[in-house]
């Protein structure tokens, strides 16, 4: 087995195996755990805030109801996200993070990379070491990357495509990092990232990032691949 790699470790929803997720509570512990980037995700509220939060709904990880879009900040603010925690909103996060690790961004909703890109900028918070913003929705990507060429972009994809597809996917949005994400297609992620895919994808002169894992077994043999990043609620594990 090759030496494992120099990779980003990013902590999905912060350090969400130990933590809330979502919360400035679980980005502090990624910091504390040596985390590089905490992974995050944005919806914007009633007044135009932009909110982190992974549902669309705050129904799943609050004590309340209701779309995050039909919230206003104050009224999203009162909520228990899990352990006391509010929840946060982007520029809590920012101010968190800030000298002591980075921001993978993943735009939930429509309307969000105008104000995410103003945030980044107005806070110089733009360096590829402090933000990576990226999306499943190739639109969100693309805008993101007219609005602002200096930030680093990504796009999540399922490796169901040949690699041909999703360098030409990837490509179409000007993403600088193809993220492949595998959780409801494949028990071994190992197996689906080939060498000849990964191969490919460095050929195109892509960044690579990898969907969340926590099994032992499968990050052992993530480690030793060719990738930029891996995400995992279990940091420490990385």
């Amino acid at each position: 087995m090759p030496a494992p790699r120099r990779y980003l470790i990013i902590a999905h929803r912060g350090a969400s195996a130990y933590e809330p997720e979502n919360t400035l509570r679980a980005f502090r512990r990624a910091i504390e755990l040596g985390a590089d980037m905490s992974e995050l995700d944005v919806h914007l509220s009633k007044d135009g805030q932009l909110i982190v939060m992974h549902n669309a709904t705050v129904d799943k990880t609050t004590n309340g109801r209701g779309a995050i879009k039909d919230l206003t900040l104050a009224e999203l603010k009162r909520l228990d996200a899990g352990k006391g925690e509010p929840i946060p909103t982007l520029q809590e996060a920012i101010d968190l993070v800030r000298g002591q690790n980075g921001l993978y961004i993943e735009l939930k909703a429509e309307g969000t990379p105008g104000p995410v890109v103003d945030l980044l900028r107005v806070n110089s918070f733009t360096a590829r070491r402090q933000v990576i913003v990226g999306s499943f929705q190739p639109l969100l990507v693309q805008q993101v990357k007219e609005l602002a060429p200096e930030i680093a972009t990504s796009l999540l994809v399922e490796p169901v495509y040949p690699a041909e597809q999703l360098i030409a996917l990837t490509k179409a949005v000007q993403a600088d990092y193809v993220h492949l994400c595998w959780e409801s297609r494949h028990l071994q992620p190992h197996k689906l990232l080939t060498p000849e895919l990964l191969g490919a994808l460095r050929a195109a002169g892509l960044g690579i990032v990898l969907w969340h894992e926590e099994r032992p077994s499968e990050l052992r043999l993530l480690r030793t691949l060719d990738v930029d990043g891996i995400c995992s609620n279990t940091p420490d594990k990385l």
